[in-house]
């Protein structure tokens, strides 16, 4: 889309968030120990078996000088004597000289094999599975079930012996730079002390995609989860380590401030060395966290798409991945058009984990359970980054489309080549005398730049119609054809219906449960249209067909992947065709192309050619590889979920831009069309005429709802800002209709996007 053309809407400016700018000079920052990172990041979903009730073996550091040694157990006899301080030193070299052994080794490693060995480390850790632990609050655990765990949030940063001000984050919303300060309690109201192995607390944001089963009978798959961000508050979690959470801090870390209490509750703010809730003691542990500006990139690690590390909104109903139970209980009954049973969520949880050994669970091999936990949801709806450069930002975008597409394509012919071959030559491999296809051997993300340089057009070269440079539009034609007398049926004329090509700024309009009384939403568009009709000059019996009315919808476009990385950016013109040509507008909505149709459908058959291929020829043979990440590609294309929306508009207010000046018209077939001598052939006239339609989003009306539901559509309904994530897009799009009195119907499609 052309960005001289884009259309911004008068947004005002959100209030800027008061917990925003509350915590910066207070917050301490900190990098994790090595103990931190042990008892939280890096733990391990198979436990080991180290005790905590025992207090650990004491040693004595012998001094290096030999006059005054401590006895030790004489070395055995014959044995030669050893320098202590020749050995260390040997050592220090020893390693030395096998890190840079290594270094050099790890120089010839690939970057996707050190992304691989870290998404492997990742995937096999606790923080990332512990949606798949068993949950004892659920099975009537006697120690788990006296396990009592609560979130408080406060209006600002947590000190011991400072009243805190309690606040509700789950009726707010938002945004990046945002704070969340509290703190969590822990209280074992059981007789005797409860064991646990781990505890943490943690700002998460999860993705989860439900897969529809593929047949009513078949049984729903497990939902994917992919946790894009997961941020640990390591004072609130526990650690052996001590450290300083405040500026004003000056505490040793070696101390473990046992018997520490907060002089307002009375609470125990450490909690025991040894890993135990002892009996009718509450704990108190104090968290902050922030709302991050954007996510690391490692959340696209094998594609490296820019907007695939934004934050998303929160879309959906974020339902407890652990259990049956709801985050929290809520009065919100608006709608936001999500997939059945996919979510966005962003939630504050704190986790009590320990081994099933410690709850009386007797199972073969020992495995960490979820013993007590509490999560609050937060709603996060981001601040749209806008895009710089759109019209050459699309230009990539198709460039990279095409570029996937060609691969494909180039590895089925590949293969067809070596199929044909085996299928004439009888059995054996063809790898001695069939050559090996010229970008067999590199992986797709190596091929971009290159075939980038030959898919790219250049703007100034890519629109050859006679409009001027750069303008564009979204163009409807139908051939008009008339009945004669005898039957005898001939065209009359052409009709042209157009748009230009922008993407239409929308603002976010929250739901009455999170609206500003004092902020004003623009709510409106504008869409500049030309109706021009060609005929034969002075043709007898003839009338031009009439623009008899115009119409809306907004179709709302979710696009979810149930197992692979999306590995492209999508855009509207992947949508709908940018111009559509029939006769007398005999195309319905859903006969014309769309996402499904240009985008899902040829990667499907693609997918399909290629597992055919790889059958016939074989996984061994040689002559025919398909390169992993290339393979991944189009099976994820070809699997896509799609769920669109198409949410009717009550009403649309039409304006004559007769010589410049808008004027509203109420009767669209009392029009005055404007009549020209056609500049390429002087035997036909051009009749035309410049429309603006204004469309209010607020006379949205989806189905399910009646006529006495209140007028403002976004007090039911909810539009969250346009994004893309690895699993899951969001993309909306109105759809203009204009109807004819003679019966041709005609479709515009228009971009918009949702701001933050």
């Amino acid at each position: 889309m052309d960005s001289d053309q884009s259309k911004s809407s008068n947004e005002l400016s959100p209030l800027a968030s008061a917990r925003s700018q509350n915590g910066d000079d207070l917050i301490n920052t900190i990098l994790p120990s090595y103990h931190m990172f042990q008892s939280t990041v890096s733990k391990k979903l198979v436990p080991n078996e180290e005790s905590f009730k025992e207090d650990p073996p004491r040693y004595e550091l012998s001094p290096l000088n030999s006059a005054g040694l401590t006895p030790v157990a004489s070395r055995a006899e014959g044995a030669p004597a050893v320098n202590l301080a020749a050995a260390i030193e040997q050592a220090q070299r020893g390693l030395v000289a096998g890190e840079e052994e290594e270094a050099g080794e790890g120089e010839a490693e690939t970057e996707d094999v050190f992304n691989q060995k870290s998404a492997d480390f990742w995937d096999k850790t606790i923080l990332a599975n512990v949606h798949n632990l068993d949950n004892l609050s659920e099975e009537k655990n006697e120690l788990a079930q006296n396990l009592e765990v609560n979130l408080v949030f406060t209006q600002s940063v947590c000190q011991a012996g400072v009243r805190p001000d309690i606040i509700d984050v789950a009726q707010a919303e938002h945004r990046q730079g945002d704070y969340f300060h509290g703190y969590v309690t822990i209280k074992n109201t059981f007789s005797k002390p409860i064991p646990f192995d781990m505890v943490y607390v943690a700002f998460e944001g999860i993705l989860c995609v439900k897969p529809l089963p593929v047949d009513l009978k078949d049984k729903v798959p497990n939902p994917v989860v992919f946790k894009f961000l997961n941020m640990l508050d390591l004072f609130a979690s526990w650690s052996y380590a001590n450290i300083d959470r405040l500026v004003t801090d000056s505490g040793d870390p070696h101390d473990w401030c046992e018997g520490e209490t907060d002089p307002q509750d009375g609470t125990l703010l450490s909690i025991d060395v040894k890993r135990m809730f002892m009996p009718g003691v509450t704990y108190k542990r104090f968290f902050s966290f922030r709302i991050p500006e954007r996510l690391l990139d490692d959340c696209c690690d094998f594609h490296s798409l820019d907007i695939h590390c934004r934050v998303p909104p929160s879309l959906g109903n974020a339902y407890n991945l652990n259990g049956s139970n709801k985050y929290h209980q809520t009065n919100f009954s608006f709608k936001d058009f999500t997939q059945v049973g996919s979510f966005i969520g962003y939630s504050v949880s704190a986790r009590v984990i320990g081994r099933a050994s410690q709850y009386g669970i007797k199972s073969k091999n020992d495995r960490y359970v979820l013993a007590a936990e509490s999560s609050m949801p937060i709603r996060v709806i981001p601040y749209t980054i806008s895009q710089l450069y759109t019209t050459s930002h699309n230009y990539e975008v198709n460039a990279n489309f095409k570029d996937l597409l060609h691969q494909a394509t180039s590895k089925i012919e590949q293969g067809q080549l070596v199929a044909e071959g085996l299928k004439n030559e009888g059995a054996g491999t063809l790898s001695s005398f069939i050559p090996l296809h010229a970008n067999s051997s590199r992986t797709s993300l190596s091929l971009i730049n290159d075939k980038f340089r030959h898919l790219y057009v250049a703007p100034s070269r890519a629109d050859k119609t006679p409009k001027k440079e750069g303008e564009r539009f979204f163009r409807h034609v139908s051939l008009y054809k008339k009945k004669s007398l005898t039957g005898a049926i001939k065209g009359a004329g052409t009709i042209y219906i157009s748009t230009p090509q922008a993407t239409y700024d929308f603002p976010y309009i929250p739901p009455p449960e999170f609206r500003n009384p004092f902020q004003g939403y623009k709510s409106t568009i504008r869409v500049p249209i030309e109706y021009s009709y060609v005929c034969e000059k002075n043709k007898s019996g003839h009338s031009m067909p009439r623009i008899k009315e115009i119409s809306s919808e907004l179709v709302v476009l979710t696009i979810s992947s149930r197992k692979h990385e999306i590995p492209i950016e999508f855009n509207h013109e992947m949508c709908f065709d940018d111009e559509i040509i029939d006769d007398m507008g005999f195309k319905k909505p859903e006969e014309l192309n769309s996402f499904e149709t240009k985008v899902i459908k040829p990667f499907q058959t693609l997918y399909g050619s290629l597992i055919s291929l790889m059958k016939k020829i074989g996984f061994d043979d040689s002559a025919f590889r398909v390169e992993t990440k290339l393979f991944k590609d189009i099976k994820s294309l070809a699997s896509l979920q799609m769920k669109r929306i198409t949410v009717a508009m009550s009403s649309v207010t039409v304006f004559d831009n007769e010589s410049g000046s808008l004027k509203q018209c109420n009767d669209l077939l009392s029009l005055n069309y404007e009549v020209a001598e056609s500049p390429v052939n002087k035997n036909f006239d051009i009749h035309s005429k410049k429309l603006e339609v204004e469309i209010d989003l607020r006379d949205c009306k989806s189905k399910g709802f009646t006529d006495n539901d209140p007028k403002n559509g976004f007090d039911h309904m909810c539009l969250v800002p346009s994004f893309q994530m690895c699993f899951m897009s969001r993309i909306y799009y109105l759809r203009l209709t204009i109807k004819y009195r003679h019966g041709v119907t005609q479709i515009l499609h228009v971009p918009i996007s949702i701001n933050g």
